[in-house]
């Protein structure tokens, strides 16, 4: 794309964001939310780095973010007063001068123009991406409502347009497809992106759970449907264990809330799970007996055997010695963003790639202490995840709906995220920090909520 054209584009979003943010600043920022996370992969493929003469989609988005400042009605009060915003906020900040000055400067030794141009720049939504909790807070502590109902009717018509891909074969958003069991002729449907459909499962399960009167219910549900399906196509076992933690975390924190029987709480399941298995054998009768291989090899990689073709996992035999040869060189600083420098011809280098071994992968880059900082915004998370769960059981019955249904949204995705990906921790430190920090605006909005009750 001609550097020209994309300023003209720049100009004109700017000047049409400038003037929506006056009259709709609630719906303009949600929708940008939403697209920032690309909920049909269509920006992930066709609007990348080379595409944008450099420049990344998210680079807009996430500037547009923040117009919602520009807007008269938006109150702007209270933001670094509020002791839960400032703290989250504060401890990524100091991790973002140890990003800066320790890992950026110091280990690769390379000088100030070399930070400029690698660290701050080519990796700026790791680096500054944590600011989008700033945004978040104010306009989440404002108005949800508009925030589901984004999220509702954009994810049934990104599942609508998933699924006459998959049936028609006319690619109406971008797919990966592969054979996912050699021999079987039958193929998995990835999507590029899946933006924030890990929100769905817990809105649709309180909503269906409590018999919430909400306006677009049926959309929802069948938005939640066909996002299943979905991931039952994808033949993933990442994804598998995805729904899983979702799914768990919803139940154990209804059961904790409203006090139901286990028995009760179980009871929910059947009537959904057979209504999905069904449809999913009518529409694709050839794929629940490759769901169910998928289930299996699932839980022979976590007993540690070969699956069902015979395979043994070996994406962890190099990479973990690769990833402990560099923690041992530099144990407590960590290797920098000179990462590649030390690279040993006894791995291949796609040995020390990270993204399968985040933990270690991460230590070896910012070191104990690097690894340290940065936990402390896990811990603060988390503390206030305890605090607000703490309260919210006390009031439960005088909350608002709404309210109780996002600390469902947010409280699955953490105990998904911790206790059944917990292997994935500390990724967002190369794939950026913005979803965690979405979350995490959220989180400290419905703090400051309660706390105005």
């Amino acid at each position: 794309m001609s550097l020209y054209l994309l300023i003209l584009m720049l100009l004109a979003f700017t000047g049409v964001g400038l003037l929506a943010v006056r009259r709709w600043p609630d719906h303009l920022f949600w929708i940008v939310i939403v697209l920032l996370f690309d909920p049909t992969g269509h920006l992930t493929v066709y609007f990348g780095k080379e595409a944008l003469s450099g420049f990344y989609y998210r680079d807009f988005l996430f500037a547009l973010a923040f117009t919602p400042f520009l807007a008269p009605g938006v109150n702007k009060k209270e933001l670094l007063s509020f002791k839960p915003f400032w703290v989250l906020l504060g401890v990524q900040i100091l991790f973002l001068l140890y990003h800066v000055f320790i890992f950026g400067y110091w280990q690769p030794g390379r000088g100030w123009g070399y930070v400029f141009r690698y660290v701050l720049i080519r990796e700026r939504m790791t680096v500054f991406g944590f600011l989008l909790i700033i945004p978040v807070f104010m306009m989440a502590r404002r108005k949800l409502s508009v925030f589901v109902d984004v999220l509702v009717v954009t994810s049934l018509i990104v599942y609508l347009l998933y699924f006459i891909s998959v049936i028609s074969g006319v690619e109406l958003l971008p797919l990966w497809q592969a054979e996912r069991y050699r021999g079987t002729g039958i193929l998995r449907y990835l999507m590029f992106s899946s933006g924030l459909s890990d929100m769905l499962v817990p809105l649709s399960f309180f909503i269906l759970a409590r018999k919430i009167d909400y306006r677009y219910r049926n959309f929802l549900f069948i938005a939640t449907l066909l996002m299943l399906m979905a991931v039952m196509l994808s033949l993933t076992k990442s994804s598998y264990i995805n729904v899983a933690g979702l799914v768990v975390a919803s139940l154990f924190l209804y059961y904790r809330f409203y006090r139901t029987s286990f028995q009760g709480l179980m009871a929910m399941l059947p009537g959904p799970g057979l209504a999905l298995l069904l449809l999913m054998w009518v529409v694709f009768p050839e794929y629940p007996q490759l769901v169910w291989r998928q289930v299996a090899d699932l839980w022979l990689f976590i007993s540690g055997d070969a699956y069902t073709s015979g395979v043994v996992e070996g994406r962890l035999v190099n990479q973990w010695p690769a990833h402990l040869s560099l923690i041992n060189q530099r144990p407590w600083f960590g290797t920098g963003a000179g990462f590649s420098d030390f690279f040993s011809l006894r791995f291949h280098p796609s040995d020390y790639e990270v993204t399968d071994l985040p933990i270690t992968g991460h230590l070896a880059m910012y070191g104990v202490v690097g690894l340290g900082i940065y936990s402390l915004f896990y811990f603060q998370m988390w503390r206030y995840l305890v605090v607000t769960y703490r309260i919210m059981k006390t009031r439960i019955q005088n909350m608002n709906d709404l309210d109780v249904a996002f600390f469902f949204v947010v409280f699955a995705w953490m105990v998904k995220t911790f206790f059944f990906k917990p292997n994935y921790l500390f990724n967002e430190l190369t794939t950026g920090t913005l979803l965690i920090n979405l979350y995490a605006g959220i989180l400290t909005a419905l703090i400051y909520r309660l706390r105005k009750l």
